[in-house]
């Protein structure tokens, strides 16, 4: 009698984990770069190591770079929204996903800001960073 709860309860759990799955993994994928994740960066090249997009750029009369302007993803994904999805998930058996899938698809949209960078006179080390309004 307890092996046969056990089985029932053991089915049951697989089957909820299974079906948890797109709105949690969607909440959980962690890309963009933060604003003080830019602000940090001192060189042309971490800019771009965190996908900063070139939109424009000024160099110098001895074709140094000056200036630059880039567009960068704000980021997207949250551990908490995750673990959220997959409480809701399992206490609704799955049917959590007809909203939530949805739902992360609409959050997630990857949204972008643009910001200034001005160069010191070797056209790799950033003076100044501003976010551009």
């Amino acid at each position: 009698m307890k092996k046969i709860h056990f089985n029932k309860l053991a089915i049951s759990i697989t089957a909820c984990l299974l079906l948890s799955s797109c709105s949690v993994f969607m909440a959980s994928q962690h890309t963009g770069t933060s604003i003080d994740e830019i602000e940090q960066c001192k060189t042309r090249t971490c800019l771009l190591n965190h996908g900063a997009e070139i939109i424009s750029q000024k160099t110098n009369k001895k074709d140094v770079l000056t200036e630059e302007i880039f567009q960068i993803q704000k980021p997207t994904g949250s551990a908490s929204r995750a673990v959220m999805h997959g409480a809701l998930d399992v206490a609704t058996l799955g049917i959590w996903e007809v909203a939530g899938t949805p739902m992360e698809g609409i959050i997630n949209r990857p949204d972008k800001y643009g910001i200034r960078v001005l160069y010191k006179s070797n056209g790799e080390d950033i003076k100044t960073i501003e976010l551009a309004r």
